[in-house]
């Protein structure tokens, strides 16, 4: 079962999610083309980053592993996440770029910030709250996948709990993250899109 585990927690971390996000809108949302930049430049300015912070301190052990598990540790990766998605709202609001990605660079801000916060007192699964979000981004695009991550969010959840890495009110937490933020996207998505 650990090992199941392990393969589940490996394809459900949040950089595997974001680049198969990216990927999916560069190669399937031919018909936006504002859409189809999103990807690189996502890629570039928070994927990248995040893998060479990350990588660093693993490498400098710093961090125990890729997970960053601590806590107190794991406020440096909310920093730069903080860092990066300002300064990506910055240009998408200064450039005026397409209200998706607006609305999707806002998104991932607010859901930084609130893990952040939440951090501060009990760690939040990462790997539950980016599923749920991403579950929740997905839905205008292709409801199907939507309805996919959405149920392999549970599964990466138990992953999480079964590997140790999370207790169950670390996971809820994630869980309740990714979904009041992607809910949230999802309403002014509606609203105005």
């Amino acid at each position: 079962m650990k090992r199941l585990a392990k393969i589940i927690s490996t394809v459900g971390n949040p950089l595997s999610i974001a680049l198969f996000f990216g990927l999916y809108l560069y190669f399937f949302e031919k018909n936006n083309q504002s859409q189809r930049n999103l990807p690189l430049i996502f890629v570039l300015s928070v994927v990248v980053p995040m893998a060479i912070y990350i990588g660093y301190n693993v490498r400098r052990k710093r961090f125990a592993d890729y997970d960053v598990s601590d806590r107190t540790k794991r406020d440096g990766v909310y920093k730069v996440l903080i860092s990066v998605f300002l300064i990506l709202n910055l240009v998408f609001y200064i450039f005026n770029f397409d209200l998706k990605g607006k609305l999707l660079v806002t998104a991932f801000l607010l859901h930084s910030l609130s893990s952040f916060l939440i951090n501060k007192r009990i760690k939040v699964s990462m790997h539950t709250s980016y599923n749920f979000l991403f579950s929740l981004i997905f839905f205008p695009i292709n409801p199907q996948i939507s309805l996919f991550l959405f149920g392999f969010g549970f599964v990466n959840a138990w992953s999480r709990l079964a590997l140790s890495r999370h207790k169950t009110i670390e996971v809820i937490l994630g869980f309740l993250t990714g979904v009041s933020i992607g809910g949230l996207y999802l309403y002014v998505f509606k609203l105005y899109i």
